[in-house]
């Protein structure tokens, strides 16, 4: 929360709104999606190499389903969550990116060109994949969403 409200500060401290700003800011909003996304795409190969068959069974989180119990391994669950993450990311692209040119929004593009590399850092992917944390308490799978609010 403190990088929100900060980033907002400090766009308006160094008048970061103006126009003559947006080119730079719309690189670093480039390189910081970029980032993720390589980091995402990273994370899919050392899945993959890994290639953990242990078998992993959970209730289905989804509201609402009808499937019940789902039996999966561990690196097909990996891997589902890898796609989740590039599919909010990508989403998230379309949207600030909207805001930007239609808007004419400063603001989105710099607080994404950092906040997902924050969240990155703390997904139980990265943590597990790339930091070796091994995958118990808070990092045992399947993971819960944490809330936003």
């Amino acid at each position: 929360m403190g990088l929100i409200f900060g980033s907002m500060h400090l766009v308006k401290k160094f008048g970061l709104e103006s126009p003559e700003y947006s080119p730079l800011i719309r690189i670093g909003y480039a390189v910081g999606t970029t980032l993720l996304l390589a980091f995402t795409f990273y994370l899919k190969s050392v899945i993959q190499q890994k290639n953990d068959t242990t078998a992993l069974e959970y209730d289905d989180p989804t509201p609402g389903s009808q499937t019940g119990r789902i039996e999966t391994t561990v690196c097909k669950y990996d891997l589902s969550e890898v796609a989740k993450l590039q599919k909010s990311t990508l989403f998230t692209v379309a949207i600030v990116l909207f805001m930007h040119f239609k808007f004419g929004y400063i603001q989105p593009l710099i607080l994404q060109s950092i906040l997902p590399l924050f969240n990155l850092y703390k997904n139980p992917l990265f943590q597990i994949h790339v930091l070796s944390k091994p995958a118990v308490d808070s990092l045992a799978r399947p993971w819960i969403p944490e809330n936003p609010f």
